[in-house]
């Protein structure tokens, strides 16, 4: 089913709460995904997206129909998770624990069998959740989430050279710890 955008949000800017349940289930699992990878809570996700999407719904008037969608979306849902972040002190709250078998079995001879993935990513996550606030939510929304350069100046109103040099520093300063942990 192919569905006109503007169309569907033309509906909602008049208050059409069935074409806005249309946006919502063709974004909430890209929404939760972004939430999730910037909080690092399955929980805590659940609720930015539920309260992303109500701010959706309040502000529907201010988005301007030549912009991407999904971009303004993302916007919001960073946003709405940074200042929860914020809110947790998640830096200070990092639970050594998760990661600690991850760590363990970085240094054991036979890395390549022993560890998959995911517990790979995990490792990655969390060396990025002590990453300044600029350069966590750019290597997150580029190298995580997979969007481009564009998309993540425009979610985050940061400068092309702005993006890349956060970006080359977070990689650096992730590098930089696995590299530590490893020995």
């Amino acid at each position: 089913m192919l569905i006109d955008l503007q169309d569907i949000i033309g509906r909602i800017k008049n208050g059409d709460q069935a074409a806005f349940r249309i946006i919502v289930e063709k974004y909430k699992q890209q929404a939760f995904s972004l939430a999730f990878r910037i909080l690092c809570d399955e929980e805590e996700a659940r609720d930015i997206v539920q309260d992303s999407f109500l701010r959706i719904w309040q502000k529907i008037d201010t988005y301007k129909m030549d912009a991407k969608f999904s971009t303004w979306m993302f916007r919001i849902v960073a946003n709405r998770a940074i200042d929860r972040v914020r809110q947790m002190k998640r830096h200070d709250m990092v639970k050594l624990e998760k990661v600690a078998g991850t760590i363990d079995l970085l240094k054991k001879d036979q890395i390549m069998e022993e560890i998959s993935n995911a517990e790979i990513a995990g490792l990655i996550r969390w060396l990025a959740e002590g990453l300044p606030e600029k350069q966590h939510m750019v290597f997150v929304l580029r190298d995580i989430q997979g969007l481009d350069s564009e998309e993540v100046q425009h979610i985050l109103a940061m400068s092309d050279t702005s993006v890349k040099s956060n970006l080359y520093h977070a990689r650096a300063t992730i590098r930089e710890k696995l590299l530590m942990e490893l020995k």
